[in-house]
C-alpha cells in the first residue's frame, strides 16, 4: 500500500506542476518582429534628398535622423510588436524633411499586421513623393464577412511648404522688437 500511495503522491505532484506551467504561460504574451519601410522616391527634383525622424509612442523608442540621398534608397526600420493575448497597437509618429517642405504622419502597426508580413518581403511601404507620403500596401477590408486583405495604395500625408525666408526674417525682428504678432 505504501507503494501506491507513493506513486499517487509523485503523479499528484507531475500533474500539479505541468498544469501549473500550462497556465502560467497561458496568460503570456508572445511577441513578433515587423519592418517599418520607408522608401525615398523623389523622381525628377533638383535635390531628393529626404531626412526623416520615427519614434514609436507607446514604448517610446527612438530611431533617430536617418537621411536618403536618391531615390530608391531608402531603411527599413525593424520593431518588436507584442501580441499574443494584449493585443496592442504601436504607433510611430515620424517627421519627413524635404525641399518640398514638412510632413508628418502616424504608422500604425498591431502583432496581426506583422505575424500577416512575417513571410512576405515589404507587405507596406511609405513612399515619399515630390507629392507627399503615400502608403503603398495591404490593409484588412472588413466591409465583407471574412475579412480579407487587399492591396492599398493612397496619400497619407500632403507636403506642408516650408515658410518663406522673408516671412521667417520678419518674424524674427519682431521677436527682438519685442512684438507680440
Amino acid at each position: 500500500m505504501t507503494c501506491n500511495s507513493d506513486m499517487f503522491i509523485r503523479t499528484l505532484a507531475w500533474f500539479l506542476v505541468v498544469h501549473f506551467t500550462a497556465f502560467s504561460y497561458a496568460g503570456r504574451s508572445h511577441f513578433v518582429t515587423t519592418e517599418l519601410n520607408i522608401r525615398n522616391e523623389m523622381q525628377g527634383l533638383k535635390r531628393p534628398e529626404i531626412v526623416y525622424f520615427c519614434q514609436a509612442l507607446n514604448s517610446g523608442l527612438e530611431y533617430g535622423w536617418r537621411r536618403a540621398k536618391k531615390p530608391p534608397l531608402g531603411h527599413t526600420l525593424h520593431v518588436l510588436l507584442e501580441g499574443g493575448q494584449k493585443l496592442e497597437e504601436e504607433i510611430h509618429r515620424c517627421h519627413f524633411r524635404s525641399v518640398r517642405g514638412t510632413a508628418d504622419v502616424d504608422i500604425r502597426m498591431t502583432a496581426i499586421d506583422a505575424e500577416m508580413c512575417n513571410d512576405k518581403k515589404a507587405c507596406a511601404v511609405h513612399e515619399v513623393t515630390p507629392e507627399g507620403i503615400i502608403f503603398d500596401g495591404k490593409e484588412w477590408d472588413f466591409e465583407e464577412r471574412y475579412p480579407r486583405l487587399i492591396p492599398r495604395r493612397y496619400l497619407e500625408a500632403k507636403w506642408k511648404p516650408w515658410p518663406r525666408r522673408s516671412d521667417r526674417v520678419a518674424q524674427g525682428s519682431q521677436r527682438r522688437r519685442g512684438g507680440s504678432h
